[in-house]
């Protein structure tokens, strides 16, 4: 009994607020984050997810959260390790259930012996209380079934706080994105303190050890597990003692390391610690896509693996890459090395040079990246008894391989070697499994002869190999999507053999400048001529489904008739085709073309962020928007003449679909007449177009003229038939009298151009002194009142915006407007009129109005009292004391 009340006092008696966590790095700002999520829950129970990779400080997190909150809580616990204090059930899990409830109901209760003989026991103790409860490393579902899944026992003031490594968990919880707070890695400053705690006890690095404790802090990867055990093994060691022990550390994992971080890895099923090991070794920084494509048919079943692994945050998938912590990665690759300490030839993946001729049949993937000083020589037969060899990645730009290689294992799959010295393919090779060829800047002169059985290959990656005359048959590769061919300078021939790669979608041929000819037999019909014909080869046989084509810096002279056989084509790039001299109309077909680019002068990257590089200069470039689909456009750049190149690829859905086009570029002197073609122009945009003479006949259907900036513009050969058109043209100070009286006095929503004085046919003008000094968007608006059968009434006023000025010398502001006049009294039978009065303002006070004018197209005569104050001049009485008024009555 004295045990059991001093129990009780010591329970309900206040502490001193903990300050254990106190000088912990970052810590505040992650509390104050995960608060705010507290704070967003509706009044119910409160569940927060803490979720991140095993070492990254998820139990610090909760721990300090539990210390913060639990003086305002009458029950609270904090039940550390569940994942491992709670084996996973096999079968019935209902005796392990009551077992993790009796220790959350004696932490809460601080009761030992309390009994708990069915799941029902911890709702009837627990009804009701407001309980702070942190369930610290959950692993499985079951373990949130026994506990956090019922929450309707508790008061609505209650919180959960659970931590754990599996997102799916607290997604089948229920939780939404702002129950979830996901751990963040310490920035490299954040790190750095945390280590220099550990190892010198202070937030910096003592004098002499900076450099030392930086390598150490990169090799920990900011994870704070590593940073705090790296720290405390180093602390108190001489310079020396660090210095001896950086190799170790590069090399190995410390023990306290390995268990943490091993756990997660251990409750994977077999076929997901595979993949695990797979992307330790060999495919960590890949794209998701191309791992896929390389493990499609390993039985590992990697659509799904991924996302588990993702889950339990031993990888994570950021921009469609697949990126891994480095300790989790050095710990994967540890767990291979001890497959076989002894014989290193009998891991699955071999990732040192020394171990690569003694590999064995258990070998599945050999992956060589090492420093450019470094020389290495393979042997002819290196290769000869791995016949399990799937993958092969070699990035070493010092492979020497002098007596060549007698054969390469049948399983490969994937083959990616930069700057292979190899001139010629090993015979013994089937390529059955190959399904990536990845070998730029290689040595080859030609590949293998004859045909292989090529039905898994996806991608051909041959580019920069400037000795390759002549690429294999591929008549076989039947899954080809991709083939990169660019600046193979010496490729002479493409083999008819391509005919068969039905589904080629991406197609590059960019420096082919030897390639001037191709088999006869292409298809029936067909005309060979001594020029680059790659489109008409194409569309004979194989390449509707190309999407994306690079001819770039070719020899070609013709864009052929054919080409529109091409129907899945999207984008054309054929820069620096010095030899080009025509192009079929047949291109206008082209129903899905998004960009076509057509070029004979320059060497223009088809990347169109690098085309500033180059000569963007001799570029004009076109652009249309379909205005029903605003997800499509259509995009011509070129440096033939506008007038020639323009109608011939014109796409015929833009003849009559709604459209927008914009003009741009320095060479742009004249706009194609083929214009007034297109029923469905809503607006066109020729902006700083600084060498464009004239506008020619444009369509009717025209809503908006966005010349602004077009210095030499003089003409305008047209008239604008919309009254609802919109007209800019400012700063076109070369526009000739008949241009400026033709926009003077059409019928439109408004018209901006440059002038000093309001047109004569404006009859009650008014004038004030003043200019423009600024060169933003300014706001005008104007008020109209009248005196209606002898009151004074006003309308509501309109508000427009006048575009941008790059000079500030005097423009027109054209606009036309229109309201009732009878709108105030409409049971009267006749109403009088006996003034109108127009206030106009600038909403800008560095702006000034010199002059302005109305003209009525219908209704009363103005009467014209010249520039007069008017007490009553806004109609509210809040006069806004920036903006300038000028009144015409």
């Amino acid at each position: 009994m004295i045990n059991k009340i001093a129990s009780d006092v010591t329970a309900v008696l206040g502490f001193t607020p903990s300050k254990d966590f106190d000088d912990f790095i970052g810590i505040g700002a992650r509390i104050i984050e995960i608060k705010s999520k507290l704070i967003l829950q509706s009044e119910e129970v409160k569940v927060i997810g803490v979720v991140g990779p095993p070492g990254i400080g998820k139990t610090t997190i909760a721990r300090v959260l539990f210390n913060q909150l639990s003086p305002g809580f009458p029950f609270s616990t904090f039940l550390e390790n569940i994942r491992g204090s709670y084996e996973k059930p096999c079968g019935n899990d209902y005796q392990v259930k009551l077992c993790l409830q009796k220790k959350l109901l004696s932490q809460i209760f601080n009761q030992r012996d309390i009994e708990v003989r069915h799941l029902g026991v911890a709702q009837e103790m627990m009804s009701d209380k407001k309980v702070l409860v942190v369930l610290d490393e959950v692993g499985s579902w079951w373990q949130l079934a026994a506990t956090a899944d019922q929450r309707g026992w508790l008061d609505p003031r209650s919180i959960i706080i659970i931590t754990t490594e599996d997102k799916k968990l607290l997604k089948a919880l229920g939780l939404g994105i702002n129950h979830i707070y996901q751990m963040e890695f310490p920035t490299s400053s954040e790190s750095l303190q945390i280590f220099c705690q550990y190892a010198f006890g202070q937030t910096s690095p003592y004098y002499g050890f900076e450099s030392l404790a930086w390598e150490v802090t990169s090799l920990s990867g900011d994870l704070p597990l590593g940073l705090r055990v790296m720290g405390s093994y180093l602390r108190g060691m001489s310079r020396d003692y660090w210095i001896d022990a950086l190799p170790r550390l590069r090399s190995s994992l410390d023990t306290e390391i390995e268990s943490t971080l091993r756990f997660s890895y251990d409750v994977l099923s077999d076929k997901d610690k595979a993949l695990f090991l797979h992307i330790a070794c060999f495919f960590v920084g890949f794209g998701e896509d191309f791992i896929k494509r390389c493990l499609e048919k390993s039985g590992l079943d990697v659509n799904h693996g991924l996302q588990v692994l993702a889950n339990k945050t031993l990888i994570s998938i950021e921009n469609r890459y697949v990126k891994m912590h480095c300790l989790l990665q050095q710990m994967g690759r540890e767990i291979v090395k001890k497959e076989s300490s002894e014989e290193p030839g009998d891991r699955q993946f071999l990732m040192d040079t020394m171990e690569i001729s003694d590999g064995t049949g258990k070998v599945l993937g050999i992956k060589l990246d090492t420093l450019k000083n470094k020389k290495i020589q393979i042997s002819k037969s290196a290769f000869q008894g791995m016949n399990n060899l799937q993958f092969l990645h070699v990035t070493s730009s010092n492979v020497r391989i002098p007596e060549g290689l007698n054969s390469l294992p049948d399983k490969l799959r994937l083959i990616s070697w930069d700057r292979c010295p190899l001139r010629f393919w090993p015979s013994k090779f089937s390529g059955k499994f190959l399904v990536e060829l990845i070998m730029p800047h290689s040595k080859f002169e030609k590949l293998w002869e004859g045909i292989k059985p090529l039905h898994c290959l996806k991608l051909m990656d041959l580019s920069y190999s400037k000795s390759l005359k002549k690429i294999p048959d591929l008549s076989k590769a039947t899954s080809l999507e991709e083939l990169n061919l660019s600046y193979c300078k010496s490729l002479l021939e493409l083999t008819s053999s391509i005919g068969n790669a039905t589904k080629l979608t991406i197609f590059y041929l960019r420096g082919c400048l030897l390639l001037k000819e191709l088999p006869s037999s292409i298809g029936s019909g067909a005309v060979v001529t001594p020029f680059v014909q790659v489109a008409t080869y194409a569309t004979r046989n194989f390449a509707t489904s190309i999407v994306e084509l690079v001819l770039s810096c070719t020899g070609i002279e013709e864009v052929p008739p054919l080409i529109v056989n091409l129907f899945r084509l999207r984008k054309l790039f054929m820069y620096g085709c010095k030899k080009l001299k025509s192009i079929s109309p047949n291109i206008s077909k082209l129903e899905n073309l998004e960009l076509l680019a057509l070029c004979n002068r320059g060497e223009i990257e088809h990347d169109y962020e690098r085309l500033h590089l180059f000569n963007y200069h001799n570029l004009f470039q076109a652009v249309i928007n379909w205005r029903g689909d605003l997800k499509r456009s259509w995009e011509l750049r070129s440096d033939f003449k506008v007038h020639y190149i323009f109608p011939i690829c014109l796409p015929e859905k833009a003849l009559s679909s709604p459209i927008s086009l914009r003009l741009a570029g320095d060479s742009v002197e004249t706009i194609p007449d083929c214009i007034i073609s297109l029923s469905g122009l809503i607006k066109l945009n020729v902006i700083a177009c600084k060498k464009l003479v004239a506008l020619p006949q444009l369509p009717g259907s025209l809503l908006s003229i966005d010349a602004g900036d077009c210095e030499s513009l003089k003409r305008i050969d047209s008239s604008f038939q919309n009254p609802n058109i919109f007209l800019n043209f400012s700063n076109c100070f070369n526009l000739n009298r008949e241009a400026r009286k033709l926009i003077h006095t059409s019928a439109c929503k408004y018209a901006f151009l440059p002038g000093e004085k309001v047109p004569t046919h404006f009859t009650h003008r008014a004038s004030s002194e003043g200019q423009a000094v600024n060169n933003s968007l300014m706001d005008v608006s104007f008020r109209v009142r009248s005196k209606q059968n002898g009151l004074i009434v006003g309308r509501g006023s309109t508000q427009l915006h006048i575009p941008y000025l790059s000079r500030y010398e005097e423009h027109l502001y054209i606009f036309e407007d229109s309201f009732s006049l009878n709108q105030d009294f409409p049971e009267a039978e006749e109403t009088t009129f006996s003034e109108l009065t127009f206030v106009f303002k600038l909403h800008d006070k560095t702006w000034k109005v010199k002059g302005c004018g109305v003209r009525l197209l219908e209704g009363p005569q103005c009467i014209i009292a010249g520039n007069e104050d008017d007490d009553d001049d806004d109609d509210d009485g809040d006069r806004d004391e920036s903006a300038d008024d000028v009144e015409v009555r």
